[in-house]
């Protein structure tokens, strides 16, 4: 492994592809060096782009991995939007340039919400949040044989502005436009007599 001072660090470690930067006190790191260690996923190598880095630092003994997040946060699934007015990383769980099987359907795309109830409850309660582009389309592809009640989604624009899709025992396709910006979502219900729902919801 290729082994260099830490003190000699100007900016910092680099963690991400997004130009952010985890700086350290130039004073604060012992030693970095670049690591042969592999990250798996069940088995099956993510193999970043990016080299791993071990840090240790002054006052511990055992040193740190640092990883290359965007990729690995993108390789499990996430998408990652940047707000650099609040210097915030948002992770977008469900957010790929995969494609899904449901069934006999298939969404290609990025899948940004993947909402299901737990199997054996007769209920769902779920919400996060995805980043769209100007003139991007979601379309929700909802499985759903409930019965004895309902599931609402709420979807709330960049302005707050809300969009409910109440769901029953049917299975319904739904496109909705989307404007630029964050978009938040809110699904919850109670079906009473049983049956499972599934929503999937991907931007193009």
């Amino acid at each position: 492994m290729k082994k260099f001072d830490g003190r000699s660090f100007v900016a910092g470690i680099v963690v991400g592809t997004l130009g952010i930067t985890t700086a350290f006190g130039a004073t604060s790191i012992r030693s970095a060096s670049l690591s042969s260690r592999q990250i798996t996923l069940k088995g099956v190598s993510l193999s970043p782009e990016k080299p791993l880095v071990e840090v240790t630092m002054d006052d511990e003994q055992a040193s740190v991995l640092y990883v290359p997040a965007e990729e690995v946060f993108e390789k499990l699934g996430y998408g990652i939007h940047y707000d650099s007015t609040g210097n915030i990383i948002d992770l977008i769980p469900g957010s790929s340039d995969s494609h899904e099987v449901l069934g006999d359907i298939v969404s290609q795309g990025n899948v940004v919400m993947d909402l299901a109830n737990h199997a054996g409850q007769t209920n769902i309660a779920e919400s996060g949040s995805f980043q769209a582009e100007q003139g991007q389309t979601l379309v929700l592809t909802i499985t759903s044989d409930i019965k004895g009640g309902s599931v609402d989604l709420f979807l709330f624009d960049p302005n707050g502005r809300q969009q409910r899709v109440t769901i029953g025992a049917a299975n319904v396709s739904k496109e909705i436009p989307l404007e630029q910006g964050i978009w938040q979502y809110n699904c919850s219900g109670v079906f009473k007599d049983g049956g499972n729902v599934k929503i999937v919801g991907t931007v193009k």
